[in-house]
């Protein structure tokens, strides 16, 4: 994507903020948007933006009253519409923006009941909408009759664009680009945090054979699409937890193809999480795509087999 048009993004983001904010960063950044990656918003302490480098700004201390306005208006002032969210460490925002909370959180009936009780600070990871060249992944991840494709896992330390080469990898599929020559998959999203697919976003950016569940948990989404959508693809975000890894056991039971992103510093540290390797011994996935931000957020390190993942290739 242009610069021009990630300006564009950022500054519908900057919208979002209140006006001491955005002075600021338009101030020291102008016709530079394009390369702000996070914006920390933290009571008490300067407004910090990181680009190609880290920028504090002591001229603007962060007060409860800029704070609240931050809180109010990325949560178009509902702040409990997203307490769920919230609970998990951060929500999300139209564009893909997503956005840490700190602050005290309380929870009740051994954990599996909370609330926050004030947030302190905010850090805002700036969502980039990066494209890909079709090739680079069909190549990979589709089987050489191009009628379906192996089970590919996505994997980076934080902040590394999987979820943004998920959103690519869905386009592709579903629109039937590069040498699908149209012929697209059927495709079901499921967007448990509201991150990969925005409700108010143009469907094409995510492929037009593609249905989205938004908000729903990834064991239910899949017994909702397997039931009622007809997917030969389903594509979800970060597993972690141990549902997490019963939903995807329970896709690949199904006869449904899988790709999916998690959280790892490297191929193996799955293998020191026990879901995770018992996921991989199983043999449910085929193929593993590692990330880096090498040369910027998606910056595709190697593509595996699974026996060369077993190997720790």
């Amino acid at each position: 994507m242009a610069a021009l048009s990630v300006n564009t993004e950022v500054e519908k983001l900057l919208d979002k903020l209140p006006a001491e904010i955005v002075y600021t960063i338009k101030m020291a950044f102008e016709k530079r948007l394009h390369e702000i990656c996070e914006i920390k918003i933290n009571l008490n302490c300067p407004l910090i933006v990181i680009g190609k480098r880290e920028y504090v700004f002591d001229s603007l201390i962060i007060t409860k009253e800029i704070l609240n306005k931050c809180i109010s208006r990325l949560t178009n002032n509902s702040l409990f519409t997203y307490e769920k969210n919230i609970l998990q460490g951060y929500f999300t925002v139209d564009g893909g923006h997503r956005i840490g909370v700190a602050g005290k959180f309380t929870f009740e009936n051994g954990n599996k009941q909370g609330f926050v009780s004030s947030i302190s600070g905010l850090n805002i990871r700036v969502s980039k909408a990066v494209r890909i060249e079709p090739e680079k992944i069909l190549k990979n991840i589709v089987k050489e009759n191009l009628d379906s494709i192996y089970n590919t896992l996505i994997i980076s330390p934080p902040g590394c664009g999987k979820t943004t080469l998920l959103r690519n990898i869905i386009r592709i599929l579903s629109s039937g680009e590069g040498i699908l020559a149209g012929r697209g998959f059927r495709v079901v999203v499921i967007d448990e945090r509201s991150e990969i697919c925005a409700v108010d976003n143009d469907r094409r950016e995510i492929g037009i054979r593609t249905f989205v569940l938004d908000g729903v948990d990834k064991l239910r989404g899949i017994l909702m699409a397997v039931r009622s959508l007809n997917p030969q693809i389903i594509a979800m975000d970060e597993l972690g937890s141990p549902s997490d890894y019963l939903a995807v056991c329970e896709a690949s039971k199904m006869g449904v193809k899988i790709i999916a992103t998690m959280h790892a510093e490297s191929v193996k540290d799955i293998y020191m999480r026990e879901f995770s390797r018992k996921i991989i011994n199983q043999g449910v996935f085929e193929k593993v795509i590692v990330l880096s931000s090498r040369n910027g957020p998606g910056t595709i390190e190697k593509i595996l087999s699974l026996g060369e993942w077993k190997n720790g290739g």
